[in-house]
């Protein structure tokens, strides 16, 4: 009977800290940064993300704090205060933005010498059946962004 009770007590704690997660998702400047990396910030090259991350602008510092809290989160996982299922079911987002910038972190991490930038959201999506599907799933959405936004914008029709 005890086990049950500390299972309860855990999955309380983690769901408190998944709400706590969001609540900080939802602060202001976090929300102004979530929006500009979810959606604006698209770079097509290693060279791309450095620039952008070193500019030492608005920008720049949106992608260092969303990406430096999806690190966090995933640290959370890795060290076990977090189930990694939980996270998986309440955060596709952080699997949408890391699909943004995987193609370049090796170069990223190699040219900013910065061999540890988001190494737990790496490890934790790519670590799992269930996170490289999520992850390739993702890209594909990117694709279809890039395409979408590769075409000329589509012309509202004249009035009669």
């Amino acid at each position: 009977m005890r086990k049950k009770k500390t299972t309860t007590a855990n999955a309380i704690r983690q769901a408190e800290l998944i709400l706590k997660l969001y609540e900080l998702r939802r602060e202001t400047v976090m929300r102004e940064a979530r929006s500009y990396v979810g959606g604006e910030f698209l770079p097509a090259s290693a060279s791309e993300f450095i620039q952008i991350v070193s500019a030492g602008d608005k920008q720049s510092s949106f992608v260092l704090q969303v990406y430096g809290y999806w690190q966090m989160v995933a640290a959370f996982v890795r060290s076990g205060a977090l189930d990694a299922e939980l996270l998986y079911n309440t955060c596709p987002e952080m699997y949408f933005q890391y699909a943004k910038i995987q193609p370049y972190l090796a170069q990223f991490r190699e040219e900013m010498d910065l061999p540890e930038f988001v190494i737990d959201v790496e490890q934790l999506i790519e670590g799992s059946r269930a996170g490289r599907k999520r992850l390739e799933s993702m890209r594909k959405n990117i694709a279809a962004i890039v395409e979408a936004r590769s075409r000329p914008p589509i012309k509202p029709r004249a009035k009669k």
